[in-house]
């Protein structure tokens, strides 16, 4: 199931987005949770009880806290969360990119523009929702790849570290975790004999370690520095 948010002061557009959403769903066969909105107050404070949307659709212009201040809250509490602009006012366009990414749906709304984008969504959703699953003491254990920082290895023991500070541990060699993960979408880069990491996990790239986004520093190798550089560049590149 995804839950999905739609938000504007005027019921007659979230009723149409909403049957808009809900005729997607059933056409996809998706199991979808709709929450319906007239203020971005109602929809930070379903965020607070409820947990995390997919994705919100949401007017710029709302009574109260307006949809621009609304996605920037929203963007702080989920890096990940879909947020879709839905306005007639273009001349806010520039300002979106505070919330990047983001995407902008004109109105008056058309049915076949939204399911692009909630097929989009949905295609998104299931590279983010991508699990990983290994065994430990006879248990077996399910957690999700982008969750993860990286993994580090340990003599026979391998560790993972999570963003939300938990820890895992179980027994595989280095090597063959590396095998394994890169067949996922997610990227994992060795960047050392021990460490296995999450490219979207980095939040910087120093000459002879990185900076994950939990504050950990990571020691890249002297033979994986030229790798590692290069990656970088290629990023900054398809950045410009």
């Amino acid at each position: 199931m995804i839950r999905i948010g739609v938000c504007d002061d005027v019921s007659c557009c979230v009723e149409t987005l909403a049957s808009f959403v809900m005729d997607w769903a059933e056409m996809r066969k998706i199991n979808v949770k709709l929450e319906k909105f007239k203020s971005g107050e109602e929809v930070l404070l379903n965020l607070e009880a409820r947990g995390d949307f997919a994705a919100v659709f949401m007017d710029i212009e709302l009574d109260g806290i307006n949809g621009m201040e609304t996605a920037l809250k929203l963007r702080k509490a989920d890096r990940l969360v879909s947020i879709v602009f839905v306005s007639g006012h273009e001349q806010y366009f520039k300002k979106l990119f505070q919330v990047y990414p983001f995407q902008f749906v004109e109105k008056p709304v058309a049915k076949q523009k939204i399911y692009e984008v909630l097929d989009k969504i949905a295609r998104e959703q299931t590279f983010y929702n991508e699990s990983f699953y290994f065994q430990y003491k006879w248990a077996t254990f399910h957690i999700n790849l982008k969750q993860v920082l990286y993994f580090a290895s340990e003599g026979r023991i391998v560790r993972i570290l999570m963003e939300d500070g938990r820890e895992h541990v179980f027994y595989e060699k280095l090597d063959e975790l590396e095998e394994k993960l890169a067949g996922c979408n997610h990227r994992f880069m060795r960047i050392h004999k021990s460490y296995l990491v999450n490219e979207r996990q980095i939040e910087q790239y120093r000459y002879k370690n990185i900076v994950m986004r939990n504050g950990d520093v990571l020691t890249v190798s002297r033979e994986k520095r030229s790798l590692i550089g290069r990656h970088h560049m290629n990023l900054l590149s398809e950045k410009c």
